[in-house]
């Protein structure tokens, strides 16, 4: 054997491998930036299981032991809190009715619950593809948010270690959960085969047994029946037009001194990472859809602030957007609960009423509303892009960089 070739470790080094790393963890754990950390004994306790479970295993089933231990799961947890800084408790059980939940890691400014999730991406679908209920993320997070209406309502935060299906994420960020972590597309060579077309569409649609009626909740208007799209559509908010057609996208666009401080920030934003090519990937092999009144509007500024190649990309790209006529209320569904809300536009109304109408996402650079819904724990399908201004015009009085 040539003395290059590396020796694979024994079962027993891998054993005591495992044991100090547990250890380590352990001792970590002990340090006084946990100390006022809720049921850290609970943990501890769990920790040194897991070590008398290791020094305990005979060798036949030490094998499967070393893979189905425990203390991947506790280390994340504990690089997670060391990283926050702000974590009150860990490993918490809270209980509703029947419905009994473990909560990873708790912080109460702001009030946060928090689940780590080890598992990878691939493991993640398969196991909600075959509907074990136990490894299913959907009807634990499901079961979280169920538990937690009873203890103040915390944001539930969901942590992806090893990342999480796109449509995955969506889902559980449309029902108010936060999600950290990798977002996979479907085409990943790990997913090919482990998914189909109806399990994408599910996880699309709304899950009415998220809700719960909330007595004082504002009532949603209806949504008037419309025909649900037979092909990939996109619904396209002013500012997604506005990001298409600007100059400041375009090759050498921002590469100018404004006079405008606030269109410098734009330039800056868009020479560190042009926006444009990301929007036309997402929007490939897409039917293209707007609001008439929202149309109307991004046309009339067009036509006002525009420049000359700004207008003619716009003559371009309306060539391809089929235009919704709009409800005769001015928000519907969800929409209509943020009526209240001062800051949101008739225009902003009639973009995501189009949404909700024609059951399409929509790309959008309208962080405010949706900072404004998140708050309402309402949750819109996006695709969140940046903002970016028309600028030809302004170009004549601009200093080129």
């Amino acid at each position: 054997m040539s003395d290059n070739v590396e020796a694979i470790p024994t079962i027993e080094q891998r054993r005591t491998e495992k044991i100090n790393e547990v250890k380590a963890a352990l001792q970590k754990l002990a340090h006084p930036r946990f100390e006022k950390l809720t049921n850290r004994g609970k943990m501890e306790k769990m920790m040194q299981t897991e070590i008398e479970l290791l020094q305990k295993s005979p060798p036949a089933k030490l094998e499967n032991h070393l893979v189905t231990c425990n203390y991947a799961f506790y280390k994340s947890i504990i690089d997670e809190i060391e990283t926050m800084g702000n974590a009150s408790a860990v490993c918490m059980n809270f209980k509703r009715e029947r419905v009994l939940i473990s909560v990873d890691i708790i912080t109460n400014e702001p009030h946060v619950w928090i689940k780590v999730v080890n598992r990878s991406a691939k493991t993640i679908l398969i196991e909600y593809r075959d509907g074990k209920r136990s490894g299913d993320i959907i009807e634990q997070i499901k079961q979280h948010q169920y538990v937690s209406r009873r203890f103040n309502k915390p944001l539930i935060r969901v942590i992806f270690k090893n990342g999480i299906l796109r449509e995955m994420a969506e889902k559980l960020t449309r029902h108010g959960i936060h999600v950290v972590g990798e977002l996979v597309e479907k085409e990943d060579p790990n997913l090919i085969g482990k998914w189909n077309e109806d399990m994408i569409e599910k996880l699309n649609e709304d899950d009415p047994s998220w809700k719960e009626e909330e007595e004082e909740s504002p009532r949603s208007a209806p949504i008037p029946a419309y025909p649900a799209p037979t092909v990939p559509t996109l619904n396209l908010d002013i500012s997604a037009v506005m990001l298409l057609v600007s100059n400041l996208c375009e090759p050498g666009g921002a590469n100018f001194m404004f006079k405008e401080e606030m269109i410098n920030k734009h330039a800056a934003c868009e020479r560190m990472k042009p926006a444009k090519a990301e929007v036309l990937k997402r929007m490939e092999g897409h039917k293209l859809i707007m609001s008439k009144m929202a149309f109307e509007r991004v046309s009339e500024i067009v036509s006002t602030v525009g420049g000359a190649k700004e207008k003619e990309r716009f003559a371009e790209l309306v060539k391809a957007i089929e235009r919704i006529p709009d409800p005769v209320d001015e928000a519907v569904g969800d929409v209509a609960k943020l009526n209240s809300v001062k800051d949101i536009t008739p225009y902003t109304k009639r973009v995501f009423s189009c949404a909700l109408i024609t059951k399409t996402r929509t790309i959008t650079a309208n962080a405010s509303f949706l900072e404004h819904a998140k708050q309402k724990s309402i949750y819109f399908k996006t695709i969140v892009i940046k903002p970016r201004p028309l600028t030809e015009q302004k170009e004549a009085f601009a200093q080129p960089l």
